[in-house]
């Protein structure tokens, strides 16, 4: 048999220290834990003033009124469960003083048009003034439903209520003193009237203080999340601004409850979009200075070229931007402390070389294009084959050589296919770009057409029909076309 708990045997003032601190809830779980302490927390002489200071540190809860006990008043606020069942409930019926889940509804509830007879009659005007009643959902006190389906609203009275007027009702019926029953009852169901008022402008500041402090919470949890993922100083920069700020909250705080692992897994690839769409933008715009300079430059570049008759491609500013020479000069360390006419100097310096061998690199490329559709061996020049036709595969038109390094074909305005996303809205989910590729997508959506790219051309469009006719006419068509 266990004995008295060892923490009453302390001194009354060293146990009075303790239980001064505590919150409501663990006293009324102190309550439960034995019979000698709910002996002596249930106490008014001994423990009202525990409980009273208890119920002061609650910010801007109302008073204890005077129809409940402390103990009673601390219960109903603040412990979870129904009051006659023990199973979770979240619902408090003010007016009823109780907390009752769905299941307890016909125990602990009883409809207006279920009150005995004699309480119209005592009262003409309205059964509230005589009974305390509660408006509840036809689904139950807390209100679950499972469909759409509109619920009529019940008025209900606590049966506990009713029976206790119904045995005043017996005693004072046919004495003078019914009168006095009345008056007593409507100013007694006033008062919790009123109370109830009060509890529910504190109970709606509660939820909004415990939505606030969620949300807090959650927005902490979630930066450490993204700190943890290297996007740190993303979030840093989203604060100087605020509409950016306030959509990455609404992001955030789309659920006012606790990040769990389930909630993470959908939330934090979607904010790590967010950053990385945020994070090349950002780029994009600090590249956009340097590439207008670059296609300043590379036009001047091309009209000298064009005034001294050169058979060279020339490239466009895309092209020569694409160089990691010239990448490394946009986009390397330096750029931050190279100032805008240095950066043009030091292009115009190199320009020239650069398009010389741009130049050898495409054609280069040309050449391992025809080399590897027709097969053709390495010691063969493929560009001077005389059965040499290109067919594009966009525009369906035959071109020849040098003509189809300049074919338009090569080169694709990003506006000729406006079904495609620009570069920087189609970054997968949860996925970091890397800084190379950050810069060509900057490069394509800043001079809006894709680099120079010969893929679209096939080399086997009449040179096959070329050799078939050498073949007829029995002569070996590589002796005259290499292979």
């Amino acid at each position: 048999m266990m004995g008295k708990p060892v923490v009453l045997g302390l001194p009354l003032d060293v146990l009075f220290e303790i239980l001064w601190y505590l919150h409501p809830l663990d006293l009324v779980y102190l309550t439960r834990v034995s019979k000698s302490f709910r002996s002596f927390l249930l106490s008014r002489r001994k423990a009202k003033s525990i409980w009273t200071e208890a119920l002061k540190r609650i910010n801007r809860l109302p008073q204890c009124p005077s129809y409940l006990s402390e103990p009673t008043y601390a219960n109903l606020l603040f412990w979870p469960f129904c009051h006659r069942c023990h199973l979770p409930c979240d619902v408090i019926q003010w007016e009823l003083r109780i907390r009752c889940c769905d299941g307890c509804t016909s125990d602990m509830l009883i409809g207006r048009e279920m009150l005995p007879s004699f309480v119209d009659q005592l009262n003409c005007l309205d059964a509230r003034q005589l009974i305390p009643m509660s408006v509840i959902s036809s689904a139950g006190p807390c209100g679950r439903q499972t469909d759409n389906t509109y619920r009529k609203p019940l008025t209900v009275a606590s049966r506990a209520d009713v029976n206790k007027l119904n045995m005043q009702y017996k005693f004072v019926k046919d004495s003078p003193l019914l009168n006095d029953l009345i008056i007593h009852r409507e100013k007694a169901t006033q008062e919790i009237y009123q109370h109830v008022a009060l509890c529910r402008i504190w109970e709606a500041e509660a939820a909004d203080q415990r939505r606030k402090e969620l949300v807090d919470q959650r927005k902490r949890d979630v930066v450490e999340k993204l700190e943890s993922l290297g996007l740190g100083n993303e979030l840093e920069l989203l604060r100087s601004d605020a509409s950016v700020l306030k959509e990455f909250d609404n992001l955030v705080v789309r659920q006012d409850r606790e990040l769990t692992d389930s909630s993470c897994q959908v939330s934090l690839p979607r904010l790590q979009n967010f950053l990385e769409i945020r994070r090349v933008r950002r780029l994009t715009v600090l590249l956009q200075d340097r590439f207008k300079n670059l296609a300043v430059v590379v036009s001047d570049m091309n009209k000298t070229f064009k005034n001294n008759k050169t058979n060279k491609v020339l490239p466009q500013a895309i092209d020569i931007c694409l160089l990691s020479e010239v990448r490394c000069m946009i986009d390397g360390k330096n750029s931050e402390v190279m100032s805008a006419e240095a950066f043009v100097d030091a292009l115009i310096l190199r320009l020239p070389p650069l398009l010389s061998a741009w130049n050898c690199q495409v054609t280069k490329q040309l050449a391992d294009l025809v080399r590897r559709q027709l097969c053709i061996d390495n010691d063969v020049d493929p560009l001077k084959l005389a059965a040499l036709v290109f067919r594009c595969s966009d525009c369906r038109l035959h071109v020849t050589y040098p003509s189809a390094l300049t074919h338009p074909c090569l080169r694709t305005k990003t506006f000729d296919k406006p079904w495609v996303q620009l570069p920087m809205e189609t970054t997968a989910l949860g996925r970091t770009m890397s800084p190379v590729e950050v810069y060509e997508k900057a490069a394509i959506e800043t001079f809006e057409m894709h680099p120079w790219n010969c893929t679209v051309l096939e080399a086997d469009g009449y040179t096959k029909r070329i050799h078939n006719l050498f073949r007829a006419l029995g002569r070996d068509p590589k002796f005259y076309f290499g292979g």
